[in-house]
This record gives structure tokens, C-alpha cells and sequence, in this order.
């Protein structure tokens, strides 16, 4: 077929259209050009009509589409209309390849591949056919656009001068286009892998379908484009497909192959008493311990169910759980688990490797060349109907006050640009500290490609000082205090990575920009000119690190970040750092399960339908017994109080529990000591029976391929239903417990957040048993857990009393007393004084009516701090 006359392809698809389209092609010629432009041809039917015209078209897809079109617009269509610009777009071929698999033998062929879109950017226009005007005798010179680059004419087809010409716009020819970045779903990736991605160009009538987050199947024409370095061209080549289809997928968390096998093993283990039992042996069993925790995060796994209300409203059955723990006792190797065992998952740390982070951005990069901004999703988007794994998430990486910041109108103290933004900006308070945003600030920011660029600050955090600071000091002189997880760029193995204040030792090479340029968006400016150079140089060079040391903090009372659109990094004190991130969207996205991006003519939303498995580390790194642990997690509490579980993971010594753990790491070396003896040594005289005995108690009760498709099956066949017996005991707990804020001066121990997830940890408890019913036995099995949850966080250390402000503001009852009767006192001895209310004064009350002076001090700062109080001069103060 591939040698065939040209004439005669042409006709054997005409024959296939009136064999198999003809009424499409009808229904196309009635909505034609408006409502659509494209007919989609399904491969299959394709090969049942000629194999090898098919074959021909998945090998030689842009000619034989050439051929398929033009069959069409010969097509003898039953009304007056020419189908002169109609695509065809041919969809269902057989197979799918992976990402991961493409090959240069790839190159040129029809292939289809899935995935989810990490990245899109908006429509817009693409000059197809441009039509050139002589500015010296008007004649038009018409140019095809093809490639990437942009086609002048070298001389007018009319007076056959060289110019100067200008585009008529009217007379030229334009296309919608789009550009899609599809990444792997993360549910085919086991152990670690990194999710490949693939950039995919889309046209006229199929752009503009989908978003950031949307599961596709997309079927195009792979093409290579040489890479370049420093200008110069590379031998080697990307790959990037030009779309033909694009299919969103309602990709499902359940959706895996269980065969009637399988489905047999999973309704026989749910029969075993020991179920429940067997799941905490099976979720991570070489970490010793933490029974509690493990069967909490198994229940996560199973889910709730989600809950479609008759007035369209929606419960989510998905449940988030923060674990909070000493550094060393196994947070991350749970989370890491949770990665390899869920059907979906995503883990990330809670730096963000994207600059859309947790949640998604609107970013302008080199994705969108630099000028377009591209919606991105996040951790949480890309584990839509799965499980986000989030190490990390208290990382604070801040810098000092008078560290020396560079903004678009020159440089400027960190803390001075934090006291403007207060002044113009929408401020939130947290526990320990604030954030600032809407602050109309721009600064300088290293891409990807070290290039120096304006951006938009998103928000300005301060929060209180840690104990320890490092102090990093260049061989140039520079030098720079912060937070020991504050992360900087350096170059690693010729790549820009990043490390952490702690981590930095002398002799790395740190990111600092060059001095000497900057470039705003469209080109390059020296910081003496005016005028652009188009062709910019990088602008970040390295600079080694002279000295690395620990300062214990005795001078600074809070320390300073920002949040930069886009690029996430800032420039201070020279050096290029890492930013935080803020996490606002993270409270839409956990409790209503979705996120809004709102920028630069972006306006979407997009879901993150998953559960959310964070880890996070005390406020001061390990949990001091003598302070409240809920003011220990450093979290804002409107985050904190969207977890329906947190835990505490505490290491304090115990000679028994250490014996037992020891004895448990001990046994797990040795377990795969002995395994990888009789692996690697061919003379090796361990037997196999030897590996299973001491393998056996490592080993995981139930296999993890079967767990997955245990998990799956639950969540695809189990929807429970609660008992009469179990709403009852349910809401006897809830009323029981509400019962005791029922005084005039109590606190409210807990709110309805509680309750919904109690029924949300009761339905997953019915799930792991396949049972069709919640039952009173799930329901005291999950209060069991909650209990203990409550125990550790929802507690007012003061009083002994549950107290939900704790987590759902950062306050307890008792707190917010202490602080209205400090306002109180300040307010009267004010009175007294001209100038305002002496501290020492202020103290000397606060004693004289039972107050302890220490925890009164502390508070009186935190006033101040928050700017509920202000000094009119030192260690004086009034209220506002």
C-alpha cells in the first residue's frame, strides 16, 4: 500500500468513509466550521477495513493524514458545504506506549501514551500562514510558518527589494495552539522511580479541553528536537509529540486488574478474625512499633466513602493524617511505604520540587518560552483519587531580619520589606509568626536556565526565631544566616541541586548571581542601561564556601521568607536561596478537594480528591515534655485543624521498649544479611530454609501486590453502610464528649470536623472486612485511635481538659483567658502613664492577680509581635 498511487489511496479512504462514516460525516457537514472541525476515525475500524492502511497510517501518520483529509474534502457531501479545513483525527490505536519506553525508532510514528497533564499553558494564537506587506510597494508576500522558528521573506515578490516589511494581520492565517506537559500516573511507578514526562504541542479545535491534574490518553506524531548547550548545537535530541487526539480519562484509584484468583485470596483473608492484625504486620514491618499509627494509616488507604448528596453537594470519604515525631523514629520510612504500597500515590517533600509545589501554580517559564504563563499541578493534584505522601511539611526555612534582599527597585532589608507589605497587604496570623500577602512587590529571581528575572512576591512569612542558626560564610566575602533546613543552590556533578544550610560544607559552590546583568521578561538589561540585548548569557556564577557554622540565637526574635511566583527563589545577600512555600491553597485543597488559580488570565479549578499522609518534625526539632504539645506544631492551625488524625511520635528511653527495638533492628539486618549471603556468594553454606526463619517475622503478613489489590477491590465493590448500633455509640461519643463544654467557662472539647471523621475511619474499618455494614465493632475500634489522637494533641496542658481550640485556632480556652486579662491590665496601668504601660509594671499585676509572670511575658510578646499591643517606646506598650 505504501507504493500505491497517490489517487488511489486517496480513494480507498473515501470507500472507508461511506463503509463506515457516513453518518459522521454528515453530522460534520451540518455543524461545520463552528461547532466542529474534525472527524475522528477509530484505528480499529481502520484495520477491519484495510490492515494495511492502517498499518500505514501509524508508520507514516503525517503523509497518509495528508491523504485522509483530502479524501475528505472530495467526499460527495448530500449539502452545499466544503469541508476545505476539517482534520482527521484517528484515536483507539491498540496499544499504548509508555513514556519511559519511547525509543528513537518511535520517531515519526502514530503512537498513543497516558498520563496525567502536569502542565498547560493558556490558548493562544499561532501564525500559520503570514502574510508580509511591503512597506515600499505594498505587495503581499505570503510566508509558511513551519517548525518553531520564525520565516521572513528575503525580498519582495514585487519590487524585489529586501524590505522593510510588516505583518498584515488580517490577511494572515492563525491557529489556536496549545502546549500540554503529560507526566507518567504515578501508579505505575514502584520504588522510587521518577515520573518521565513528555511536552505535547496541540492545535485549532481539541485545544483548550483540559487542565493541569486531567488524566489523558493522547494519541500524535512523536518528533525529535536538537538540544543545544551555551548556543552550540548538541548530538543529542528530545523527543516531543505533536498531538492528533486528546482523551481525558475518568481515571479511578481502583481501577487494576484483579483476576478471579486474586478475588478469591482477598475474600478468604477477609474472613480471618486476624485481619485487622495482619494489615498493621503488613504496613511496614521492619519499623517496630507504632501499632496505633499503622493501623490508622491502613484505614486511610481503604478510604471512607465518598458521599453524593441529592442537592449536588459532596462528603469526602478520603481522610488525612499528620504524623508529628521525634527526628529518627520512622515518619519517613511510613511514608516512603505508603508510596509503594497504595494502588496511587505521589510522595514529595515539603520543599517542593516544582514551583507548583503541594497544591499548583500559575508559573511562566521556559515551558510557556518564557513569555506564556502555564497552569501546573502539584503533589496533591497529581494524587487526585490516590494518596499524597508529604515529607517534611514543618520544614521552616527562613533567613534573618537584616539579611539584604534584592528587589526590582534596589536592595532592601528582609525585615523592612516585611514591615511594608504589613502596612498595605492582607496579614494571617499564626501560632508563631504571620504571613503577608498581597504585598505588590517584585524581585530578582534565578530560572531554571540561570537567567536573573523579575517576579511577583505571592507572600512575605516571619516567624519566630529557632535556638540555632547557621551561619554561611563565601570565600567572597558574603555571608548569610538561617534556618538550618534553608536551602540553597549549588552546583553538583555540573547541575544546579539543592542542599540545606546544615548540609553546606566549606568547599561547595554556591549559586550567586554574576553582578553585572538582570533580565526582565523579553530580555536582557544591564543593571546600567536601558536598552534590551536579546541574546542573554547565564547570569548566575558559583562561589565556594568558605567557613559553615552553628550560631545559637540569642540576637534575632524572628526570621523572614517569601514565597516568589514561578521561580521560588530570592536573592539574599548575595546568594540565590529556595523559598517556602505558602500553603493557604493547601486548606481548600484538603477540605473541599479541589484548588483555585486565579493569576495572569488563568482561572481554573482543579481537583485533588486524595488523602493527604504529612510528616513533620516538633517546633524545636525534638518535643520538649514540659511544653504543650499542640503548641509544639509548627503549622498554621488552620492546616493542622483540616487533619482528621494526628499522631505524635515521641523517642524518649525506656529500657524495655529499647531492648525490643533493638533486638527488632538487629533481627532485620540480620535477616538480610543472610538473604544477601546466599544471593551474591555462590559458595554460600545458608540454606533457604535458614532466610525464611529469620526472614519471617521482617516479612510482611500479607504479600504487597496482594495488599494492593486488596485496597483496590474494597474501594472499588465495598460502599458500607452504618448500623443502627453503630450511629448510636458514634454519636454517644460525640455528645458524650461535646457534654463536657457544657459549663459556662469551659472549652469546647471538640467540633463536628471530629465526628465526620469518626464515620469516615468507621466505613474504611468496614471496608478492610469487604462487609457491606459499619458495625459496633469498627466504631470501637476507630474511637480507640481517636481517643489517643485526642490525648496527645487536643488536650489543654493547663487544665487536663479537651479543649478543640487547640487545633483549631492555636489557642486553648485558658490561653485566649490570659490574653484578654493581659489586654485588660495593660489597658488600665496605660491610663496611669503618658508615654504607656511599663512592662515591669504590666509583669507586677499580672502577679498581684495569680497570673504566672513567665507565660505572661511570653504572651505579652506574641501581642506585640501580632501588633495587638505596640511600644511607643521601649518596653513600654499600648493597645490598639
Amino acid at each position: 500500500m505504501a507504493h500505491a498511487e497517490n489517487t488511489d489511496i486517496i480513494d480507498r479512504f473515501e470507500e472507508f468513509y461511506r463503509t463506515y462514516y457516513r453518518n459522521e460525516i454528515g453530522e460534520l457537514a451540518r455543524k461545520y466550521p463552528n461547532d466542529e472541525r474534525s472527524l475522528y476515525i477509530s484505528w480499529n475500524d481502520l484495520y477491519r477495513f484495510d490492515q494495511s492502511l492502517a498499518e500505514d497510517v501509524r508508520t507514516q501518520p503525517e503523509q497518509f493524514q495528508e491523504y485522509a483529509e483530502e479524501a475528505l474534502r472530495l467526499y460527495d457531501l448530500p449539502v452545499d458545504v466544503s469541508l476545505g479545513q476539517a482534520h482527521v483525527r484517528v484515536y483507539d490505536l491498540p496499544e499504548t506506549t509508555g513514556i519511559r519506553d519511547i525509543r528513537s525508532h518511535h520517531h515519526g510514528q502514530l503512537v498513543s501514551i497516558r498520563g496525567i497533564i502536569r502542565k498547560a499553558t493558556n490558548v493562544r494564537p499561532k501564525i500559520q500562514d503570514a502574510a508580509f506587506e511591503c512597506q515600499r510597494c505594498g505587495t503581499l508576500t505570503r510566508i509558511p510558518q513551519t517548525g518553531g522558528d520564525f520565516h521572513s521573506p528575503h525580498e519582495c515578490q514585487g519590487c524585489e527589494r529586501q524590505g522593510p516589511f510588516r505583518i498584515n494581520f488580517d490577511q494572515s492565517e492563525f491557529v489556536d495552539a496549545q502546549k500540554l506537559r503529560v507526566q507518567e500516573s504515578p501508579e505505575g511507578l514502584r520504588g522510587g522511580e521518577r515520573p518521565q514526562s513528555i511536552d505535547i504541542n496541540i492545535e485549532d479545535d481539541i485545544t483548550g479541553d483540559v487542565t493541569a491534574g486531567d488524566t489523558v490518553r493522547v494519541t500524535g506524531v512523536l518528533h525529535l528536537d536538537q538540544q543545544e548547550s551555551h548556543g552550540e548545537k548538541s548530538t543529542m535530541f528530545d523527543i516531543y509529540m505533536d498531538g492528533v487526539t486528546v482523551d481525558i480519562e475518568d481515571d479511578r484509584f481502583e481501577d487494576m486488574t484483579i483476576t478471579e484468583e486474586d478475588k478469591k485470596r482477598i475474600i478468604s483473608l477477609s474472613d480471618e478474625e486476624d485481619i485487622y492484625q495482619q494489615m498493621i504486620a503488613s504496613m511496614a514491618p521492619s519499623i517496630y512499633g507504632y501499632e496505633k499509627e499503622k493501623l490508622a494509616i491502613m484505614l486511610q488507604l481503604f478510604s471512607g466513602v465518598t458521599k453524593h448528596l441529592p442537592d449536588g453537594s459532596r462528603i469526602r470519604g478520603d481522610m488525612h493524617i499528620l504524623l508529628i515525631g521525634d527526628p529518627g523514629t520512622g515518619k519517613s520510612q511510613l511514608l516512603q511505604y505508603v508510596r509503594n504500597i497504595a494502588p496511587r500515590s505521589v510522595y514529595t517533600s515539603g520543599k517542593g520540587s516544582s514551583a507548583a509545589g503541594i497544591t499548583a501554580a500559575a508559573v511562566r517559564d521556559d515551558f510557556g518560552d518564557g513569555q506564556q504563563w502555564s497552569l501546573e499541578a502539584g503533589a496533591l493534584v497529581l494524587a487526585d483519587q490516590g494518596v499524597a505522601a508529604v515529607d517534611e511539611l514543618d520544614k521552616m526555612r527562613c533567613v534573618t531580619g537584616d539579611t539584604l534582599v534584592r528587589t526590582a527597585d534596589g536592595i532592601i532589608p528582609i525585615r523592612e520589606l516585611a514591615d511594608d507589605a504589613s502596612l498595605h497587604g492582607d496579614t494571617e496570623n499564626h501560632r508563631n509568626g504571620r504571613t503577608i500577602r498581597g504585598t505588590n512587590i517584585d524581585v530578582l529571581t534565578a530560572t531554571d536556565d540561570d537567567r536573573l528575572v523579575r517576579r511577583s512576591v505571592d507572600a512575605v512569612h516571619e516567624y519566630d526565631a529557632p535556638n540555632r542558626l547557621w551561619e554561611i560564610t563565601l570565600e567572597s566575602g558574603a555571608q548569610l544566616t538561617a534556618t538550618p533546613d534553608h536551602p540553597f543552590f549549588v552546583l553538583q556533578d555540573g547541575e544546579r541541586a539543592e542542599t540545606s544550610a546544615q548540609s553546606l560544607t566549606p568547599g561547595d559552590w554556591v549559586a550567586v548571581p554574576d553582578g553585572s546583568r538582570a533580565v526582565t521578561d523579553g530580555g536582557t538589561v544591564p543593571h546600567t542601561a536601558t536598552a534590551p540585548i536579546q541574546k542573554p548569557e547565564r547570569d548566575i556564577s558559583y562561589c565556594r564556601v568558605e567557613t559553615t557554622r552553628v550560631v545559637e540565637n540569642h540576637e534575632y526574635e524572628a526570621v523572614y521568607d517569601l514565597t516568589v511566583a514561578g521561580t521560588h527563589n530570592f536573592i539574599a545577600n548575595g546568594m540565590v536561596v529556595h523559598n517556602s512555600e505558602d500553603r493557604s491553597a493547601m486548606h481548600e485543597a484538603l477540605e473541599q478537594q479541589e484548588i483555585s488559580v486565579s493569576k495572569a488570565g488563568i482561572n481554573a479549578t482543579l481537583k485533588s480528591r486524595c488523602s493527604l499522609l504529612g510528616a513533620a518534625n516538633p517546633k524545636y526539632g525534638r518535643f520538649d515534655e514540659f511544653e504543650a504539645i499542640a503548641g509544639q506544631i509548627d503549622l498554621e492551625p488552620a492546616l493542622v485543624s483540616r487533619f482528621d488524625i494526628i499522631f505524635t511520635v515521641t523517642d524518649k528511653p525506656d529500657p524495655e521498649e529499647d531492648k525490643k527495638l533493638a533486638q527488632h533492628i538487629i533481627n532485620t539486618n540480620y535477616a538480610g544479611e543472610l538473604h544477601t549471603h546466599r544471593a551474591e556468594n555462590s559458595a554460600s553454606d545458608v540454606s533457604q530454609e535458614e532466610v525464611n526463619t529469620v526472614t519471617e517475622d521482617v516479612e510482611p503478613a500479607i504479600d504487597a501486590d496482594l495488599l494492593r489489590k486488596y485496597i483496590a477491590y474494597a474501594r472499588r465493590s465495598c460502599f458500607p453502610m452504618m448500623t443502627e448500633e453503630a450511629k448510636t455509640a458514634i454519636e454517644e461519643f460525640y455528645v458524650d464528649l461535646r457534654s463536657q463544654g457544657t459549663d459556662t467557662d469551659a472549652p469546647v472539647p471538640v467540633t463536628a470536623r471530629k465526628l465526620e471523621a469518626l464515620v469516615r475511619l468507621a466505613e474504611a474499618s468496614a471496608r478492610v472486612r469487604l462487609s457491606d455494614t459499619v458495625d459496633s465493632e469498627d466504631v470501637d475500634r476507630v474511637l480507640d485511635i481517636v481517643t489517643a489522637s485526642l490525648e496527645d494533641i487536643g488536650m489543654d496542658p493547663e487544665t487536663g481538659e479537651f479543649d478543640a481550640d487547640v487545633i483549631e485556632t492555636g489557642t486553648s480556652k485558658s490561653q485566649r483567658d490570659r490574653i484578654r486579662n493581659l489586654k485588660g491590665i495593660i489597658a488600665e496601668v496605660e491610663e496611669d502613664h503618658d508615654v504607656g504601660a511599663p512592662r515591669e509594671e504590666v509583669l507586677d499585676r499580672v502577679e498581684s492577680v495569680g497570673m504566672d509572670r513567665e507565660k505572661a511575658e511570653y504572651e505579652l510578646e506574641k501581642l506585640r509581635r501580632q501588633g495587638d499591643v505596640y511600644e511607643p517606646q521601649a518596653d513600654t506598650f499600648r493597645t490598639v
